[in-house]
């Protein structure tokens, strides 16, 4: 049988088997309207899993499995409405991509044979074998910001968005999302739609969950409240794509609708997920979950002030270089230059972003977030220096909490940002190669998944 999940806004006379027990499966899931939704094959999904599981977990429901179901619906031992409702016996931990998660394995898309990927993979190995996590690729088609095609759900599982089918070319989504308060959100999003469904079939099925809003891991940011009770930060931009690919008017009502989806779709209560503002195409480049109850938000003034004094610093190395046709000089010149533009789009984006990161701001602190601001120098999604686009956690092997970012543009901030990290909290800091990543919109976040 072909992969059920193809069919999603199909019709469900289209889905055939010779098979009378499964046609029957698929007609009782059907709610009555003909459609394969999101919420009937979730239900499947559990139907399938149960059968396969029968006589064996192979994840191939064979003739003896159907068999064996059907006899169990003639003698009444069973039924679909039983599957249902039934609970799993051990719900999965909720996760979180701040510091207080035990990480014991960061995964990498199969197209790290590139070189630049394989420098990122060797130097997390290096890493890993210090603080104890392994390094794996999984298939990902041509896709390498694997941390964008799913997000891990507060109960452990897996959402896959329905928007991603490998059978049809599907166009992004364009223009910016206005919220009704006004604010101008980045929606310049679209991987899922772009890249279809190739690490969807990579995941066991028992591990899934299929939701019908459009959201990309890049967007959300799984966090806990100090507490510990499972939460999510998410960007309001993802708000507009699902209005688009759901093709729903952005009317008051709408919104309401589908935030409580999204918040449905991540396994959570409404007053669980805060949406926040967003100037940035995806909101985990420049904010960052840490301790429970933490964010990290960006300090943009804080970040102009050190690139000022970086910037004297070489305006005094320049000064000093007699020789004005010296190599050493040249580069020290196109340093400065650099440095100059880097502070002016900084600014620029301070003063046009005020307003909209201070509400961003307010919206954590009422749902009870400490911020932790961080001196960043990102000025743009390409930016080749973004220290907030980072993986952390606490080592089971250490006991250390570590933190692994980008290197910089300017090597001289990094031991900038690691004197921030630590003031933070975090014991160690590392730096990998993800440069070229960084110039495609994306630092080592985006490029990984952890367990």
């Amino acid at each position: 049988m072909d992969d059920i999940n193809t069919y999603y806004g199909q019709k469900w006379s289209n889905v055939k088997t010779d098979n009378k027990t499964l046609n029957s499966i698929f007609n009782a899931v059907d709610n009555g309207d003909g459609i394969v939704q999101a919420e009937e094959l979730n239900l499947l999904n559990k139907i399938l899993n149960y059968i396969d599981n029968l006589s064996n977990k192979d994840e191939i429901i064979d003739k003896q499995e159907i068999e064996k179901f059907q006899k169990q619906l003639d003698k009444g031992t069973t039924s679909i409405e039983k599957i249902k409702n039934n609970r799993e016996k051990s719900p999965k931990i909720s996760w979180s991509e701040g510091l207080d998660r035990n990480i014991t394995t960061i995964q990498l898309s199969n197209q790290s044979e590139k070189n630049s990927m394989k420098i990122i993979e060797n130097e997390l190995k290096a890493i890993g074998e210090e603080q104890g996590f392994t390094v794996e690729k999984i298939n990902s088609g041509e896709n390498i910001w694997i941390e964008d095609t799913s997000i891990r759900r507060a109960d452990g599982k897996i959402y896959v968005p329905y928007h991603s089918s490998p059978e049809e070319e599907k166009a992004t989504p364009e223009g910016a999302f206005t919220s009704i308060r006004g604010n101008e959100n980045a929606t310049g999003q679209g991987t899922i739609l772009e890249n279809g469904n190739a690490f969807d079939i990579t995941v066991n099925t028992n591990d899934k969950y299929y939701g019908t809003s459009y959201l990309e891991g890049g967007n959300v940011l799984n966090t806990k409240l100090k507490d510990g009770t499972p939460a999510a930060i998410v960007g309001e931009g993802s708000i507009g794509m699902t209005l688009e690919v759901m093709g729903l008017e952005k009317t008051p009502e709408n919104i309401k609708t589908v935030k409580k989806q999204i918040a449905t779709d991540l396994g959570l209560e409404e007053d669980q997920v805060t949406f926040i503002p967003q100037h940035e195409f995806h909101i985990d480049m420049i904010y960052r979950p840490l301790h429970n109850g933490e964010v990290a938000i960006p300090d943009y003034e804080q970040g102009i002030a050190v690139l000022k004094n970086l910037r004297d610093e070489v305006q005094q190395s320049f000064t000093e270089q007699s020789d004005s046709t010296s190599h050493q000089k040249i580069l020290t010149q196109r340093k400065l230059h650099k440095l100059n533009k880097q502070i002016d789009q900084l600014q620029e984006l301070s003063d046009n972003t005020k307003e909209l990161r201070q509400e961003a701001n307010d919206n954590l602190t009422a749902a009870g977030y400490k911020i932790v601001k961080l001196p960043c120098f990102t000025a743009n999604s390409n930016d080749k220096t973004n220290f907030m686009n980072g993986v952390g956690g606490t080592s089971a092997k250490t006991g250390q909490t570590f933190y692994i970012t980008n290197k910089s543009e300017f090597p001289e901030l990094e031991s900038v940002i690691e004197e921030s990290l630590k003031k933070a909290g975090i014991d160690k800091v590392y730096f990998v190669s993800t440069q070229h990543a960084l110039s495609s919109k994306g630092g080592l976040d985006c490029l990984t998944q952890e367990k």
